[in-house]
């Protein structure tokens, strides 16, 4: 399991530090409410949960990055019984099924057997006593989605059912039931995993493909019946990430007696209310009660698109000064800005125009401060651009600010991942190195800073003028 020397368990939810409990009500079901103020900063949750992958590089079941040796499992995970079959992605096809097969055997088979002879419990109508990822009865207490059982009608699921059923023959537990009572048993172990799995799965990305917007292929996917029970708003006031088949909850500041909530996705500074609307209810399926939405706000002039293609503008630019060229047309304080500058800073020529690259992350800071962006972890990637330019005397900078960037950038890295971003270890180094003023060992860090970020950051090597983009108006911009 991924260690967090921080983290303070709670003695009856051991997924959940020790400030919180979890409560219940009407309207909100089950929800994880402070028991004391919760600085900036504090881990709230951390748990394992039970992940498949979906990367054939990583382990099948822990989702650590694997060898060329061609094994499903690493070396922690080999012992792990569940029929090869599924492990060497013979189901990977089955979607949603493939993480509920691994869910039936990741519980000790007495537990599954109890289960599937009890009743399809109620959806929970009081607060939990004790919770744990460890008890099978956190997954079935989950919020079912019961039209999934439709898909077992359909002829590649049954064949997959019968596959796996016949594989467990020699098991030394469910061989001991015959054929057609362990294809029962079995039949109907899945479908209440699944049922459960439908709509409280997480898709696992790690914090560098979140970083670089990279969605091609996630990790994997996974049940955390704990870190189901935070509730969605749009303004959240805890941060979540992955590490491998850890969710880790961190507080963005939280007062005693406030309910701890998570953005699903969607956020009332980066999305319209049309948008955070129809996202929860197509892919989370419920209505969003936040005060955001409560009071219809949203920011649309900041938020609407003025321009088709912004990689488009970015690579037919014929120099990063051009910036301004767009720029213009952008209201203050539009998502846009930003997603131009960092589209300009993987142009080939950002490495020349150093000043004019470091002016344009200080202005992501400053426009995204006017939609109320002022602590985030989304400003983490400028601010770690501006300490590579002025700690590596690209730019014209006096110590004070220097040494403001980098206390500013430790500080978002120290209090957002605590210590698992792909950074983390090099900030504070340079943070100890600037205070002894170790001139070599400063310029060392800032090459293996510059080296890392790149890998998170992908910079590409476009550069020049083509066909002229056009913004949403059909306006032609015009180079001058």
């Amino acid at each position: 399991m991924v260690s967090v020397p921080s983290f303070r368990p709670n003695s009856n939810f051991p997924q959940l530090c020790d400030k919180v409990t979890v409560g219940w009500d009407a309207r909100r079901g089950r929800f994880v409410q402070a028991t004391e103020d919760i600085p900036i900063g504090t881990v709230v949750c951390v748990e394992q949960g039970i992940t498949v992958n979906v990367d054939q590089s990583k382990c099948y079941r822990c989702l650590k990055q694997l060898g060329d040796d061609g094994f499903a499992y690493c070396e922690s995970c080999e012992e792990f019984y569940e029929p090869d079959a599924i492990a060497c992605g013979d189901f990977d096809g089955l979607g949603i099924f493939k993480l509920s097969a691994h869910l039936v055997f990741s519980y000790p088979f007495l537990d599954m057997a109890n289960l599937i002879r009890s009743n399809d419990p109620e959806i929970p109508q009081s607060a939990p006593t004790y919770l744990s990822t460890k008890d099978v009865t956190s997954v079935f207490q989950l919020t079912p989605y019961r039209e999934i059982g439709e898909a077992f009608k359909e002829p590649p699921l049954q064949a997959a059912i019968n596959k796996i059923v016949t594989s467990l023959e020699d098991d030394a537990n469910w061989g001991r039931l015959e054929y057609n009572s362990r294809l029962v048993t079995f039949t109907k172990a899945l479908r209440i995993m699944a049922e459960r799995c439908a709509k409280n799965a997480h898709t696992i990305y790690g914090i560098d493909q979140m970083e670089a917007k990279d969605k091609k292929v996630p990790l994997g996917t996974g049940l955390f019946p704990i870190s189901s029970i935070f509730n969605h708003s749009c303004t959240p006031n805890v941060y979540g990430f992955f590490v491998r088949n850890t969710f880790i909850f961190v507080s963005r500041g939280v007062k005693a007696g406030e309910e701890l909530v998570d953005s699903y996705g969607v956020t009332y500074n980066q999305h319209t209310l049309q948008q955070r609307t129809e996202f929860l209810k197509n892919v989370s399926g419920f209505e969003c009660y936040c005060d955001s939405c409560v009071q219809n706000k949203s920011l649309d002039a900041e938020l609407e698109k003025s321009f088709n293609d912004l990689e488009l503008c970015a690579k037919n630019a014929s120099s990063i000064p051009d910036f301004s060229q767009y720029g213009d047309y952008l209201k203050p304080g539009s998502k846009e800005i930003e997603d131009l500058i960092v589209e300009f800073g993987k142009r080939r020529d950002a490495e020349v125009y150093t000043e004019h690259m470091f002016m344009l992350w200080k202005k992501f800071v400053e426009n995204a401060k006017l939609r109320g962006i002022d602590y985030d972890p989304y400003l983490i990637h400028p601010y770690i651009e501006m300490v590579i330019l002025s700690w590596n005397n690209e730019v014209e900078c006096s110590e004070e600010e220097k040494a403001s960037l980098l206390f500013i950038t430790h500080r978002l890295l120290r209090n957002f991942y605590v210590g698992f971003h792909p950074v983390s270890d090099i900030i504070p180094e340079l943070v100890d190195q600037s205070a002894k003023y170790e001139i070599n060992q400063i310029r060392n860090t800032v090459e293996r800073l510059i080296a890392r970020s790149r890998s998170v950051w992908e910079h590409t090597d476009y550069q020049g003028s083509q066909k002229q983009p056009e913004n949403k108006n059909g306006m032609t911009v015009i180079h001058n």
